[in-house]
C-alpha cells in the first residue's frame, strides 16, 4: 500500500513539475495558438510596483503565459467546451447550428441592431456620389463594392438563440437601396451571393471560414475587373479558370475561424470545397493604370491574387489607415499621404466595405478625399 501510494505521489509531483521544466528547458515544440495573441513579458523588478502589488499581478501574467505546454492546455479547454457545452473561448466568434461558424460583428449587421439610421447613410451616400461626379470630371472613375457577407448568406445557420424577425433597417440594405437609387457606380456582391445561393456549382462559403471560398474569391476578383474596365474604359487582365479541384479539407482562408477556435484535435469536417487552378490573362496595358483601394479584410485576399501586381499599380488603405505596400518595409498611415497628390496618380478609386464596415463608410476616407479636391 506504501508503495503504491509513493508511486502514485511521484507520478502527481511529475506532472506538477513537467510544465516548469519545459518552461525551462522548451525540450518538446509546442504548437502556437492561431489568433491575437501577445505573450506578456517578463516585468522587472522595483520596489513601488512590488509594494503596490503590480509586479506581482504582471508576474503572475508572465507565467501564466510562458509556462510549458501552456498552448496544449488552452487548446485542451477550448476543446472541451466545444465538444460538452457547444461554446467557443475565440473571441468575436459564434458557434452556429451544424458548427458553421460566424463573427458576431455580421450577426448584428444581418439583423440592423448596428443599423445608423437613414439620413445618415442618405447624407453618405450623396457625398459619395459628389466624389465620384468630381472623379469623373477628371477623367477617374470610383467603384463601391459592397462585399458579401456570411450572416446574410447562411441565416439559417445563425443561433437559435440570436435569430429574431428580419427588417428593412440595415445598413446594408439601405446603402444598397440608396447606392443605385443615386446612380453611384456599385457592384453589390452580398446581393448577388444571395441570388446564387441555389445557382452556384460549388460552395461561395466555406463552413468554417469568415470570408468568401477560394472558389467565390476568385469569381468575384474577375467580376471586379470586367466591372471596373467597363465603367473606366480600361482594357484590363481577366482571371481564366484551367479547372476546379474539389477538396474536402478545407485550405488557406477557408479555414480562418475553424483555427481562431485552437482546438486540441483534428480539423473540423467539412462539406467539398472547390480550389480553381487559374491564371491571369496577359496585361495588355502599359504602363499600369492606377487604383487605389479602401477597403476591409475582405481586399486582402483579392490583393494577394495579385490584382494590384497584374491589372494596377497603386495602394492599399487598409481601414482608411495603414497604406501598402508600403507598410510591409515600413509602417505608413493614410494621414503621410498628400491626398490631393493621390487623387492625381490614382485612375480608379475603389471602396471596399463588409457589412459591419457600413456603419462607418469608407472609414472618413470620403470627406477626407472631398477636401482634398
Amino acid at each position: 500500500m506504501n508503495l503504491r501510494k509513493t508511486i502514485l505521489y511521484l507520478i502527481f509531483l511529475t506532472l506538477l513539475l513537467l510544465p516548469l521544466w519545459q518552461m525551462r528547458t522548451r525540450h518538446f515544440k509546442e504548437p502556437e495558438l492561431t489568433g491575437a495573441f501577445t505573450p506578456h513579458e517578463r516585468p522587472e523588478w522595483n520596489a513601488h510596483d512590488w509594494f503596490n502589488g503590480s509586479y506581482q499581478t504582471a508576474y503572475e501574467q508572465f507565467i501564466n503565459d510562458s509556462l510549458g505546454f501552456h498552448g496544449q492546455l488552452v487548446r485542451l479547454r477550448n476543446q472541451f467546451c466545444f465538444n460538452i457545452f457547444h461554446q467557443t473561448n475565440a473571441h468575436n466568434v459564434v458557434i452556429g447550428k451544424d458548427n458553421y461558424l460566424f463573427e458576431q460583428d455580421y450577426i448584428d449587421a444581418h439583423y440592423g441592431t448596428d443599423f445608423i439610421g437613414l439620413d445618415s447613410i442618405r447624407h453618405m451616400v450623396i457625398r459619395t456620389r459628389r466624389f465620384q461626379d468630381s472623379l469623373a470630371a477628371r477623367g477617374k472613375t470610383l467603384v463601391v463594392f459592397l462585399s458579401p457577407s456570411k450572416a446574410d448568406f447562411f441565416p439559417e445557420y445563425i443561433p437559435k438563440s440570436q435569430q429574431r424577425d428580419n427588417t428593412e433597417n440595415t445598413n446594408y440594405k439601405q446603402y444598397s437601396k440608396l447606392l443605385k437609387q443615386y446612380g453611384v457606380n456599385v457592384i453589390d456582391y452580398n446581393g448577388f451571393y444571395q441570388s446564387q445561393k441555389s445557382h452556384t456549382p460549388y460552395p461561395l462559403y466555406a463552413q468554417y471560414g469568415i470570408h468568401w471560398s477560394e472558389y467565390g474569391l476568385i469569381k468575384a476578383t474577375d467580376s471586379l475587373m470586367h466591372y471596373i474596365a467597363q465603367k473606366s474604359g480600361l482594357t484590363l487582365p481577366r482571371i481564366v479558370i484551367d479547372r476546379n479541384v474539389l477538396i474536402r479539407q478545407p485550405q488557406y482562408s477557408d479555414y480562418d475561424l475553424g483555427k481562431l477556435l485552437n482546438l486540441s484535435d483534428k480539423p473540423l469536417p467539412s462539406y467539398p470545397l472547390c480550389y480553381p487552378e487559374w491564371h491571369w490573362t496577359a496585361d495588355t496595358m502599359s504602363p499600369k493604370p492606377t487604383l487605389t483601394v479602401i477597403s476591409d479584410s475582405y481586399y486582402w485576399e483579392v490583393y494577394n491574387l495579385g490584382i494590384q501586381q497584374q491589372g494596377f499599380q497603386g495602394k492599399f488603405w487598409y481601414y482608411n489607415s495603414s497604406v501598402y505596400p508600403e507598410s510591409f518595409t515600413k509602417e505608413t498611415f493614410t494621414h503621410d499621404l498628400n491626398i490631393k497628390e493621390e487623387i492625381k496618380k490614382s485612375d480608379v478609386i475603389l471602396i471596399m466595405s463588409t457589412t459591419p464596415g457600413l456603419r462607418t463608410f469608407s472609414w472618413g476616407a470620403i470627406d477626407n478625399l472631398l477636401k482634398a479636391l
